[in-house]
């Protein structure tokens, strides 16, 4: 892992974050070990000054909980997927299994809106005769 450009991303010096970078180094640290990373465990590397411990663990906290969040997120995004998945085999086999030879109803309102034309069309009727006489 790059130490240097992951420590640049906390609030150290330049100095430090080099520094510090050859220590987790020097120690063969790798990314997964930032869950184990506590005041102790940096002090026992040379790390003394609490403010820069505390840092360094407010981004191991952040980082790690990125991960986390990442795969919450994924499981997420599946359970979603599977869901929409099941609704359309669901719709799929309802359309199968029904017969092809039968033809469904348009709507549910096919009547009212074959009133509703009969009486625009009768309206228009009506307003034409009525200009033919006047």
């Amino acid at each position: 892992m790059d130490w240097f450009s992951w420590l640049s991303k906390s609030g150290l010096d330049r100095l430090l974050t080099y520094e510090y970078g050859l220590i987790f180094t020097r120690n063969e640290l790798e990314e997964e070990d930032l869950k184990s990373f506590n005041h102790e465990f940096l002090q026992s590397m040379g790390i003394s000054v609490a403010k820069h411990r505390l840092e360094i663990l407010k981004l191991a906290r952040k980082e790690a909980g990125d991960g986390q969040r990442s795969i919450l997120m994924l499981f997420l995004a599946i359970n979603k997927a599977k869901k929409s998945f099941k609704k359309s085999i669901g719709k799929w086999a309802l359309f199968r299994d029904s017969d092809s030879s039968t033809v469904p109803e348009l709507t549910p309102f096919q009547a009212h809106w074959t009133g509703a034309l009969r009486k625009h069309h009768s309206s228009n009727r009506r307003r034409l005769w009525s200009q033919i006489e006047a």
